[in-house]
């Protein structure tokens, strides 16, 4: 080909393709047929995957929708995060933005956040509840408490963080009522539950002092630390924050952000604050 008429081509095959979808294709057909990384590939080219920025990782990222269940299923390729995992992180940052130098106690962690507050926090601490370990004891560099009888003292924490944790809880008003407790003076409690707002809240579960009482069919929840998952006792509805007033008087903040370019879109993604008076 002429060097004139090689111009031209590349000009016309420019002018073809003003916005690179062209091209963009090519090269992801290309990278397909190596199968490297097919189904990413055809992700982004079906629109189920995306670019964006992860707020745990901190850094630009491919989202990847896997999924109809966006809340388990809509996930960052590097850290493997679910959306509320982010959600939590970002309005953690957004309304602590000093948390690194805060005091942390998280319940039953698992997943990037854990990593993610381990490395960044030097006074972060964790724990989950084992029937067979004593309160207070360690395993795996992790703490036994049982949320309705914490072994800490008084205005422990600046922030305690909670996920998908509460709606499990046999007794509910002695675990908020603990958790305020273990909050010092403007410290905050951050936790995610699923909200079924506008509903009111609904008892599935309660405990009469010797055994557990169902008033509606067993539902399971997946569990870090038990393959039998955890029972849900409640669904907690738009009488929320007023539960959590009466039970430890701390004023609770809903948060809910949808931004698919940080990855949180999804069911129950309010992230909520409650804060203690100074």
């Amino acid at each position: 080909m002429k060097p004139v008429n090689h111009l031209k081509s590349l000009y016309w095959d420019w002018r073809s393709d003003l916005f690179g979808t062209k091209r963009v294709n090519r090269f992801l057909r290309r990278y397909a047929a190596k199968g490297s990384t097919l189904s990413l590939a055809k992700a982004i080219l079906s629109g189920t995957a995306h670019r964006g920025y992860c707020p745990i990782c901190d850094s630009r990222t491919i989202f990847v929708i896997e999924g109809p269940w966006l809340r388990d299923e809509y996930r960052c390729r590097g850290c493997r995060s679910i959306p509320r995992f982010r959600h939590i992180v970002d309005v953690l940052r957004k309304q602590f933005p000093d948390y690194r130098t805060l005091s942390i106690h998280e319940s039953s962690p698992h997943g990037p956040v854990l990593k993610l507050l381990r490395r960044e926090v030097p006074e972060y601490t964790s724990s989950h509840f084992w029937p067979d370990v004593p309160l207070g004891v360690s395993r795996n560099e992790i703490r036994c408490e049982n949320l309705e009888k914490l072994t800490f003292k008084n205005e422990s924490f600046d922030l305690f963080i909670t996920q998908d944790v509460l709606e499990h809880v046999l007794n509910p008003k002695t675990a908020f009522r603990e958790i305020a407790r273990t909050l010092k003076p403007g410290g905050a409690h951050i936790f995610t539950i699923p909200w079924y707002a506008p509903k009111k809240t609904l008892t599935r579960a309660s405990f009469s002092g010797q055994e557990i009482i169902y008033h509606e069919p067993k539902e399971y929840h997946g569990n870090p630390i038990d393959d039998g998952g955890a029972l849900v006792v409640t669904e907690w509805g738009s009488d929320l924050g007023a539960f959590i007033f009466e039970n430890g008087g701390l004023h609770t903040t809903a948060f809910l952000t949808l931004d698919r370019t940080r990855g949180l879109d999804g069911e129950f993604l309010e992230v909520f604050v409650s804060r203690k008076a100074q």
